[in-house]
């Protein structure tokens, strides 16, 4: 059942309204002040205003409406069929409008379609709860790498910025899109995802603009685009190499000005969205190809945020070990009570090309399979556990004739990749404090 708000004088409309729509909460307000009051108070899903006279005057309602929710959904009914009301009605933020004397079926559906946008709303807003640390099973991290990530989330969030994250598959890029929303101005506006390279190009050209009815054989109403459906909220497009020119093209407008059309339409329309762009593709050499705009490419990539793979943070292989067991022992209720320190080794000498979705992905199969309530190697997917144990294992090169120095080097070098780069674990085996590994590290300019 959706609270539909009528604004109008004439008592028999609103009685009209409480027959055809029965099966809905049928508010009435006799005027301005009345909808205004109503709408602070308690927002309707939906406000249909009528109004009385040919002018644009008249839309004084929509414009008090709007002034106290900018987001509130309204239909307007008029008994002046001009283009000038209508063109005007549309231009100061109304969903749609409909003209006196009007069919019920056609009303019908008009409400059908603004109660929809209504839901997809609603379901596109997350709660949202201040955060104090990355969320625990969200981006995870302690390294420098990620703190390096969490300092650019913290500068750029607060701002209207368009952002572009790399990173190979798996890093968590939709993560920081929503830490980018969620830190943001706009965290109690819509935030929505898609993935360019999961949608093919027909489908995703209407899931991102919307059509009009009859735009083509199957478009039997109105659909909103996520554009529209997100307006003052964010657009997270993930993949979005994958984009096909013409997408690329139309985003571009969007972008710039703003503005856009839906599949089969005329009328332009306005809206206000961050756009957060991902991909894991090298977006230089698609411009280059010319598989990319350059012009877009540009706009997009006004700030860049690069996520590490996991196999350049395997410091923080045990935090996130930690956190997954946790989430998987609830999820599917199992007692596990911890992992022992050889499975977490062998997590931590695997290279990881699926990056963090292949280990919670791992994780979540060994929590499943559990037949006791502490996870051991043997438990491990098999895939894992041979690569890591017939991997060659880096030898020291370490000759009669070098300099101390270039020993050291050398001996430092083969130790971060005997641990796969785990400064903490080196440090550990070559006796020095971490920070003393740090400055040699910087003095040997080793990666």
């Amino acid at each position: 059942m959706a609270d539909l708000l009528i604004m109008a004088s004439d008592e028999d409309l609103v009685f009209l309204f409480r027959r055809i729509f029965d099966q809905h909460e049928i508010r009435w307000a006799r005027d301005t002040d009345e909808a205004v009051q109503a709408v602070r108070s308690q927002p309707p899903d939906l406000l249909i205003l009528d109004v009385k006279g040919p002018g644009t005057e008249d839309l004084a309602a929509l414009r008090a409406v709007r002034e106290v929710s900018a987001q509130q959904l309204v239909i307007i009914l008029t008994a002046y069929g001009t283009a000038q009301t209508a063109v005007e009605a549309i231009k100061q933020g109304a969903h749609d409008y409909l003209f006196k004397p009007f069919d019920v079926g056609q009303l019908r559906r008009m409400v059908a379609d603004a109660l929809e946008v209504a839901t997809q709303r609603r379901a596109a807003r997350r709660p949202v709860r201040p955060m104090r640390r990355p969320p625990l099973t969200g981006v995870i991290g302690t390294s420098p790498a990620m703190q390096e990530v969490y300092r650019a989330i913290g500068k750029v969030a607060p701002t209207d910025l368009a952002v572009l994250i790399t990173g190979e598959s798996g890093t968590g890029k939709e993560l920081v899109a929503r830490m980018l929303h969620e830190h943001g101005s706009r965290a109690d506006k819509p935030f929505l995802a898609l993935n360019c390279a999961a949608i093919p190009e027909p489908l995703l050209e209407s899931e991102l603009f919307g059509y009009e009815r009859g735009a083509f054989t199957g478009a039997l109403s109105r659909k909103i685009g996520k554009l529209e459906v997100c307006n003052g909220g964010t657009l997270f497009l993930d993949e979005i190499g994958d984009m096909s020119t013409a997408l690329q093209t139309k985003m571009l407008r969007v972008l710039q000005d703003g503005t856009f059309e839906r599949i089969g339409g005329t009328d332009t329309l306005s809206v206000d969205v961050r756009v957060i762009a991902a991909t894991n593709r090298d977006l230089e050499k698609e411009v280059d190809a010319g598989r990319f705009r350059k012009d877009l490419y540009f706009r997009l990539k006004v700030v860049t945020l690069t996520l590490p793979p996991l196999k350049e943070r395997k410091e923080d292989i045990p935090l996130l070990i930690d956190s997954f067991l946790r989430e998987y022992s609830r999820k599917h209720t199992k007692e596990i009570k911890g992992i022992e320190p050889e499975a977490v080794k062998i997590f931590c000498d695997y290279r990881w090309p699926g990056n963090v979705r292949e280990l919670k992905n791992a994780l979540e199969t060994m929590v499943v399979l559990a037949s006791n309530d502490m996870l051991k190697a043997e438990d491990i997917p098999a895939n894992i556990l041979s690569s890591v144990r017939t991997a060659p294992q880096p030898q020291p090169v370490i000759s009669a004739g070098m300099t101390l120095e270039e020993a050291e080097k050398e001996l430092i070098k083969n130790t971060l990749a005997l641990v796969n780069g785990n400064r903490k674990e080196a440090a550990k085996r070559l006796g020095i404090g971490e920070r003393s590994l740090y400055r040699k590290i910087e003095r040997y300019e080793l990666s």
